[in-house]
């Protein structure tokens, strides 16, 4: 979300052609996603870290929204950081060619006149990135961007207007400081795999027998940094030690992939206090087996325990919202005025917003 110093420019647009009221993704050279006007091009690899990225913050939107009923849209006009958490705001893409590069028209800005027999008659493309529309909404988009420039020009001639620090430009120092991929929920932690064992196996590997192809499928997931529903574990008799409440085979294929931890949720109960978890888990499985899997129901039971129930999310929305207010919008005036815009204004910045 922005804060808008000046409005430069804004007019009235005909209304979208009716064509322009679809969604669908094709693979032509490339993976284009279309939705409403809009395309955006990927490579294969950057559409599917896009995708992934998208799969795993809808998981955290819906975890915010089961935990926050009083979330409205449009009443809190910021951002409230969900799908991924801070981290994922900052990270790097890592399947383009450079974090600040994509592999089609990175560096370019094109307008074109397309033949009589397109549907769009113009095409905008900026990077990646196109916009289609015809000649009298081009029209009124050219206008618009005109007379921007001209008020943007007029102003700065005018205003004093310098750049302040943000916290998002720290992301070259969090990349360049991250070791491992970190997108995680509170609730689910990292266990060693040494530490865990199974009630019904003494050395999983020798005695378990999986499906080797959905084995191999994990492994390669797991060796690859693709992430796994973390698993779900209890305590054994002993402090140090786990059993697996549901999850032998990613355990399996952790310790094939010679990982060394696993994520987990950890239940606050006996192995025989689960007994009603496990059949639950066995009932899902065998009715997705008899509707081959058209429901999908096993695996959204281990999202719904492995990712849901945590409550980091809980009341997050209602104590956010004090951040909307006029009180608040005049402390961090005060605040800006007492401390300026240097390092020490950096550190009380990031310790006032910190969530």
């Amino acid at each position: 979300m922005g804060s808008v110093k000046k409005m430069l420019a804004k007019v009235e647009l005909p209304s979208r052609e009716t064509h322009h009221s679809r969604m669908f993704i094709d693979l032509a050279e490339n993976i284009h996603i279309h939705h409403r006007e809009y395309r955006t091009v990927f490579s294969l690899d950057e559409y599917f870290e896009y995708v992934d990225i998208l799969n795993k913050s809808t998981d955290d939107v819906r975890t915010f929204l089961s935990n926050n009923p009083h979330y409205r849209e449009r009443e809190y006009p910021t951002t409230i950081m969900v799908g991924g958490g801070r981290a994922q705001q900052l990270r790097f893409l890592s399947n383009s060619p450079k974090p600040n590069k994509s592999f089609y028209y990175d560096g370019e800005m094109a307008v074109e006149l397309q033949d009589e027999f397109v549907t769009d008659e113009i095409h905008i493309h900026y990077r990646d990135f196109r916009i289609a529309m015809d000649r009298s909404r081009f029209a009124a988009f050219a206008k618009c961007i005109n007379t921007a420039s001209d008020e943007l020009t007029s102003y700065l001639k005018e205003s004093e207007y310098a750049r302040e620090f943000h916290p998002d430009r720290i992301v070259e120092e969090f990349n360049d400081n991250e070791s491992e991929n970190t997108y995680s929920r509170l609730g689910v932690e990292t266990i060693a795999l040494n530490s865990i064992g199974s009630h019904w196996y003494d050395d999983l590997l020798k005695e378990f027998k999986p499906n080797r192809n959905f084995i191999e499928h994990l492994v390669s997931y797991i060796r690859e940094g693709y992430p796994i529903a973390p698993i779900i574990l209890c305590r054994d008799k002993d402090p140090d030690r786990y059993l697996i409440v549901d999850g032998h085979h990613r355990v399996y294929a952790a310790l094939e992939a010679e990982s060394k931890n696993i994520l987990s949720v950890i239940l606050d109960m006996e192995f025989n206090q689960t007994n009603k978890l496990r059949e639950a888990e066995v009932l899902l499985k065998e009715f997705d087996q008899e509707t081959g899997f058209k429901y999908g129901l096993s695996s959204f039971f281990k999202k719904h325990i492995a990712y849901s129930l945590n409550q980091y999310f809980r009341g997050y929305y209602d104590r956010k919202l004090f951040r909307n207010t006029r009180l608040f919008r005049v402390l961090r005036r005060i605040k800006q005025i007492i401390f300026g815009k240097g390092e020490v204004f950096r550190g009380f910045n990031e310790m006032f917003n910190k969530e």
